[in-house]
C-alpha cells in the first residue's frame, strides 16, 4: 500500500502508532490532538483524518522518529512558570 493513501482504519492507526514507538497519549500531543481524540481514533469511534494518516505513514516511510516532549501537568507548569517569574523579577 502506498504511504499516500489518504484513509486510515483504526488497525492501520493503532498499528502505525506502535511502528513510531508512541503511546496515545504521546501520539496525541505530537499530532495536535487530546488525548481523548487520540483514544478515539485507536478505538475507532472517530475517522482518522486524512491529514493525519498522510503525515503517519510519511514518518513510518522515511523512517523518521517523531520528538514528543514529556508530559507536563497543569500544577508542574504553574509551578514552573512561577519560579521563572521569580528568578527575572529584580
Amino acid at each position: 500500500m502506498s504511504w499516500q493513501n489518504r484513509t486510515m482504519s483504526p488497525v492501520e492507526y493503532r498499528r502505525a502508532i506502535h511502528t513510531l514507538h508512541l503511546n496515545k497519549a504521546q501520539a496525541g500531543r505530537y499530532l495536535g490532538y487530546g488525548v481523548r481524540t487520540a483514544h478515539r481514533f485507536w478505538d475507532g469511534d472517530a475517522k482518522v483524518p486524512a491529514a493525519v494518516a498522510l503525515l503517519l505513514r510519511a514518518l513510518i516511510h522515511f523512517h523518521e522518529q517523531p520528538e514528543v516532549p514529556p508530559y507536563e501537568g497543569i500544577k508542574a507548569k504553574r509551578r514552573r512558570e512561577a519560579a521563572e517569574k521569580l528568578a527575572i523579577a529584580p
